[in-house]
């Protein structure tokens, strides 16, 4: 599974991806809204979610980041790729507005993972209705 990570602060985007590589995922890393867009327009259909920070570093880059990849997927058909929300302000209704999970910094590995499974199994239940 390949997962996009999206994170400013060197030092915490190091930590997620060790956390993340010890689960078996592929990461390919962003640190900004402009090289994050670049990577879901040429590669959305190669990616199995979407991690980013919420503030890249100017205020809710990251809801724009989600945003603009909800739009590619639509418009060209590509399958749904679920997506996480990290900040340390409260954007938990932002996150489920737009479909996403919501974690809120700072966050434990058990937090971490349990928002990681319940994105993974959101998208299959969707993939599932939409089979049905």
């Amino acid at each position: 599974m390949k997962i996009l990570l999206v994170e400013d602060y060197d030092s915490f985007r190091k930590i997620l991806r060790i956390m993340l590589e010890s689960r078996g995922y592929e990461i390919v890393e962003a640190t900004d809204k402009g090289s994050a867009c670049r990577i879901i327009q040429e590669s959305v259909q190669e990616l199995d979610l979407i991690l980013t920070d919420c503030d890249l570093p100017a205020p809710d880059e990251g809801l724009e980041v989600i945003t603009f990849a909800q739009d590619i997927i639509d418009f060209f058909g590509h399958k749904n790729v679920p997506m996480i929300l990290m900040s340390g302000r409260e954007k938990n209704v932002a996150a489920q507005t737009i479909g996403a999970e919501f974690l809120f910094k700072p966050f434990g590995l058990n937090d971490f993972k349990a928002a990681l499974d319940r994105a993974l199994a959101r998208n299959a239940e969707h993939e599932l209705v939409g089979k049905v």
